[in-house]
């Protein structure tokens, strides 16, 4: 019946530890009555209509991109029975792989009291999560959306370090941070009482960038790795190497002098934002062929520049990528982003035909410019 694979998900959970309901089943007469439409059909489309039939219209407004994903891409939805919750799987067309999985639990696992900071959340977003889904995330439990609410614990409940906000310039309390999901690199998202209402905090290691808009912020964070909604502009570059970070111009204009100016910009602005935090050491500097979508070798060059990054404390790598994507954010530049088989890997277009591909997971940078009029400088 599925064209998704359901059932190798069922068993990443563990042996015994997932029941996947199909239609005529005993377990199907016991699903929730709301989800009995998606337990009892045999077509997919049917599964997805009925499932989307009960994300409200209040939902769909907070998370505009996110609905489109799901509106254009949800190919599958079942009902499945998980270490005693009832949860929906949905099955999600993405960029990057054949299918990527979220769990929507059933309202009746919310938990015996609302989390400590409830009202820090958007109206639309409680009433989901109340109504709807109590929890919508990644197969992990505590990603790419927003986690149960008997999982919304506060940071002093889960061990984490009191988070600094730099533009307040003190400390939020750990009890008066409550997580609400996890993204990439190790951020988290959570809701406190001591942000500005309508906002959602963003860190990493206890840093706070900056709070943001609470609705754009997590639909963003939900879409990512997903297709957009228009197609995107061709690529003409191959893609990176693993644990690189790379930006490509298509420049007609580009000499290798502007191609070195853009780079060191890029690697400032990372070291800016880390507060002085971090020490940029340049390793090495190479003019390099490009190679062509034929797998030869092109007339054009590229400059490579390869940085360290020091100090790198603990699980502090993984940190560079979600501050350079806000970077980029703030430019007003697209980020997609994805979780591969080479680790986490952020991609996006700037206005100036700039394409930006990085991958952080130890402690070395690497840029690379190329186009195809990319001139080498003089010796001499």
């Amino acid at each position: 019946m599925d064209t998704v694979e359901f059932a190798r998900v069922v068993q990443e959970f563990g042996p015994g530890a997932a029941l996947l309901v199909e239609p005529g089943s005993a377990a199907a007469a016991h699903v929730p009555a709301r989800w009995a439409g998606i337990a009892g059909s045999e077509v997919a489309w049917d599964r997805c209509a009925a499932a989307l039939a009960l994300w409200p219209r209040e939902v769909v407004d907070l998370l505009p991109r996110f609905a489109s994903v799901l509106a254009r891409c949800l190919e599958d939805v079942r009902v499945c029975l998980l270490r005693g919750d009832w949860v929906l799987l949905y099955g999600i067309r993405n960029r990057f792989r054949e299918h990527e999985f979220r769990i929507g639990w059933d309202p009746a696992t919310f938990g015996a009291a609302v989390p400590a900071h409830w009202d820090a959340l958007p109206e639309a977003l409680r009433e989901f999560l109340t109504s709807v889904h109590a929890g919508f995330t990644d197969l992990d439990r505590v990603s790419f959306g927003p986690v149960r609410p008997r999982d919304m614990l506060s940071y002093a409940e889960l061990g984490l370090l009191p988070v600094r906000n730099w533009q307040a310039g003190e400390d939020i309390p750990v009890d008066r941070a409550m997580l609400v999901t996890r993204g990439l690199g190790g951020t988290y998202y959570f809701a406190s009482p001591d942000l500005p209402a309508g906002t959602i905090g963003w860190e990493a290691g206890g840093n706070l960038d900056r709070p943001l808009p609470f609705g754009p912020t997590l639909d963003d964070m939900m879409s990512r790795g997903f297709p957009p909604a228009t197609a995107p502009e061709p690529v003409a570059a191959p893609g990176p190497p693993p644990r690189v970070a790379r930006a490509v111009v298509w420049n007609a204009k580009l000499t290798e002098d502007t191609a070195r100016a853009r780079i060191h910009e890029l690697v400032g602005e990372l070291s800016t934002a880390l507060g002085g935090q971090l020490r940029v050491e340049p390793l090495d500097e190479t003019m390099l062929p490009c190679d062509d979508d034929a797998g030869g070798v092109s007339e054009f060059e590229r400059l490579d520049a390869r940085f360290r990054l020091e100090p790198p404390p603990p699980d502090r790598a993984r940190g560079y990528l979600p501050v350079l994507v806000r970077i980029w954010e703030q430019r007003g530049w697209k980020v997609d982003a994805s979780v591969e088989a080479d680790g986490v890997v952020a991609r996006a277009r700037t206005a100036d035909w700039f394409e930006l591909v990085l991958s952080c997971r130890d402690d070395v940078l690497r840029l690379t410019v190329a186009s195809p009029g990319m001139a080498r400088q003089p010796s001499g």
